[in-house]
């Protein structure tokens, strides 16, 4: 079930907006679980709003691969699939190293402060973790200088997080990722591409190493 409709949502967000946000919010961190059947009439009650915006919301979520519309039979939320989280892994050992040697030849000063900003808040609840994690690599992204690659690792990210909250689960992993995080600033810091590079790897893999162990 989605959980009660979070106090101070901004006014000015359109129904469909809302309902897309929390449905991935929920989605994302695992509150909605991997195969969990959604009622559309249900999600309509708990969000308050109208079928539509709901509607246009499922809609949204299914092009990003979250949720999976079956004619005549319901909503399902995306299963976890090994051979979809083999292929992301693949595709940020392709994007991500490249990007934070980019970003360590071109990175500036108040990108640097906000990065170690966003490492100095060490939040320990969960979708906490999951928004730093977000903003502190698309710092690095929009450091590279390049914005096509920042939109594309933008997305591999939304395509990425739900694996990524579930590694959080292992409870030690999330100190490892505090770790790497660290070493991955103080390269930029350096302006060093080849460290950057290779701390992004690191991180890359150890995220691969802690979800194949629990999805093994």
């Amino acid at each position: 079930m989605v959980a009660k409709t979070r106090a101070g949502s901004c006014p000015t967000v359109s129904q469909n907006e809302r309902a897309y946000r929390r449905l991935k919010d929920d989605i994302v961190s695992l509150r909605l679980k991997p195969g969990d059947a959604l009622n559309e009439a249900g999600l309509c009650a708990e969000l308050g709003l109208g079928r539509t915006p709901v509607n246009q919301a499922l809609h949204r979520l299914m092009h990003e691969g979250l949720v999976r519309i079956l004619p005549r039979k319901g909503v399902l939320v995306q299963p976890l699939s090994m051979d979809e989280f083999a292929h992301l892994i693949e595709v940020r050992r392709l994007t991500e190293p490249p990007c934070a040697a980019l970003a360590a030849g071109r990175i500036g000063e108040a990108a640097l402060a906000q990065a170690d900003a966003i490492l100095a808040a060490a939040p320990t609840d969960l979708d906490a973790v999951l928004e730093s994690d977000r903003r502190f690599h698309a710092v690095i992204a929009e450091a590279s200088g390049n914005r096509v690659l920042a939109e594309v690792l933008a997305g591999l990210h939304g395509r990425s997080v739900r694996f990524w909250a579930l590694s959080l689960a292992t409870g030690h992993h999330l100190a490892e990722v505090a770790e790497e995080h660290a070493l991955i600033l103080e390269s930029l810091r350096r302006r060093d591409p080849e460290a950057a590079a290779a701390a992004m790897t690191a991180h890359i893999d150890s995220f691969a190493r802690t979800l194949a162990s629990r999805l093994g």
